[in-house]
Order: structure tokens, then C-alpha cells, then sequence
């Protein structure tokens, strides 16, 4: 067949335009809510989950484009030695509004403030990002980053006070190899964490290889995400 069309390409570039689609209706709701004294406050909260909704729908396109690119071998990591705090900040940067308006309290703790890690800050901020806003609609009122080494690694923890996750979320990935596979008929695909995984694997250092884990917090049983770095 001549013209034969690549589905692959068609739906990378489909993805994307539904991506920028997406980032223009989150502009114009910020603005709405921005401009806007007339909004009570339930409005405006569901404008902003709304909002939340829709970054969490682009960081699934994100995480296709991404995987899109790795199967087609033209992903190209670009590492070099950031300081943590920075990585940290830029990433909670894109939820201070939301976080704020939802009542939401952030905290960020650092055990050394100075930690400088040999990383991708861009794919690191984009796995903390989405963290975030999985996070965000879990909690009930606080998150918490927690910034510390551990077994010769970067750990970065997100820890939500929310009723945490259930069984078969924590099963899905574990220390470093896939336990789980996508599910589409539950309707939760797990995309997210998956993308997360692959890019935390390619932090290497020697035999060692970046990974997430979940688990539940021990005393509130909250929701803890876990990024370690090598």
C-alpha cells in the first residue's frame, strides 16, 4: 500500500496536540481564577480540581510521548550534578496555587540542604510533579517531601495524609523490577507509575539502578511515594 500511514507517529502527534489542548484550557481557567472576584469559594474549588485533573491527564500524555520515544530509541537523558533543593522546588512550583487554594499545606525537609545529585533534573522534576498530583488528591490536608541519603543513595519521599494505597497499588512496582502489568480494565493503568519506574532505572551507578517504591506510613498509614537515586 502506498502512503501507508504509521499509527505510531499518528498517535504521538495526536497525543501531543491533545497535550497542548490541554495546557491552553489550564491557562485559561488560572486566569478565570485570577481575574475573576465574582467565584464563591466551592467555585473556585472546583475550578482547581478541575485544573488538577487536567495536569494529571497531561502528565499521562507526557508519560506516552515519553514511552513512545523510548520504543522508537530516540530518548536521550541529559545528566548532569544539580542541587536537589532546586529539583525539589521546580516541581512544586507547577502546584503552589492549587495546593494553597484546596488548603493543602507543603513541606520540604532536607537533611543537607547543599545535596548536590547527579541526575536528569528535568525526567526527576517530571516524576516528582506527578507524584504531586497524585498526591494532591489523596490527602487530606498536608504533604510532606522528606530529603535524605540512604544505602549510598538519593532517597526523596512524598508522604500524603490520606488513607493510602491500597494492595494492589503497592504490589504494582517493586525495588527495582516490575511486579504488575498495565490494566485496562479496572480503569487504572497504572501509566504513570510505570513511565515513573522506567525513568528512575535510568539512574545508574555501578551494579545500581534508580527505583520507586509505595508503601503505607507506619502511624497514620498515610500515602509514602519513594524515589531512590543512586
Amino acid at each position: 500500500m502506498k502512503n501507508k500511514v504509521d499509527i505510531n507517529t499518528v498517535m504521538a502527534a495526536t497525543v501531543h496536540d491533545v497535550k497542548n489542548a490541554l495546557g491552553l484550557i489550564d491557562t485559561q481557567i488560572h486566569e478565570i481564577l485570577q481575574h475573576d472576584d465574582q467565584l464563591s469559594p466551592d467555585s473556585a474549588q472546583q475550578l482547581n480540581r478541575i485544573r488538577l485533573e487536567a495536569g494529571r491527564i497531561n502528565n499521562d500524555l507526557v508519560h506516552m510521548l515519553g514511552l513512545y520515544r523510548m520504543h522508537n530509541d530516540t530518548f536521550r537523558p541529559d545528566f548532569d550534578e544539580v542541587l536537589v533543593e532546586d529539583v525539589i522546588n521546580d516541581a512544586c512550583a507547577r502546584h503552589t496555587e492549587t495546593l494553597k487554594a484546596l488548603g493543602i499545606e507543603l513541606g520540604i525537609h532536607l537533611e543537607d540542604p547543599d545535596f548536590v545529585w547527579f541526575m536528569d533534573p528535568m525526567l526527576v522534576e517530571g516524576i516528582l510533579a506527578n507524584a504531586l498530583t497524585n498526591s494532591t488528591r489523596y490527602t487530606r490536608d498536608r504533604l510532606d517531601f522528606h530529603i535524605f541519603e540512604r544505602d549510598g543513595g538519593l532517597c526523596i519521599q512524598l508522604i500524603d495524609n490520606g488513607s493510602g494505597y491500597p494492595e494492589k497499588m503497592m504490589n504494582f512496582m517493586g525495588t527495582g523490577e516490575e511486579q504488575g502489568d498495565l490494566n485496562f480494565q479496572t480503569g487504572s493503568t497504572g501509566l504513570g507509575l510505570f513511565f515513573c519506574h522506567q525513568i528512575a532505572r535510568l539512574h545508574t551507578h555501578g551494579d545500581q539502578e534508580g527505583h520507586i517504591h509505595l508503601s503505607n506510613h507506619p502511624e497514620h498509614g498515610g500515602a509514602v511515594f519513594e524515589l531512590w537515586l543512586p
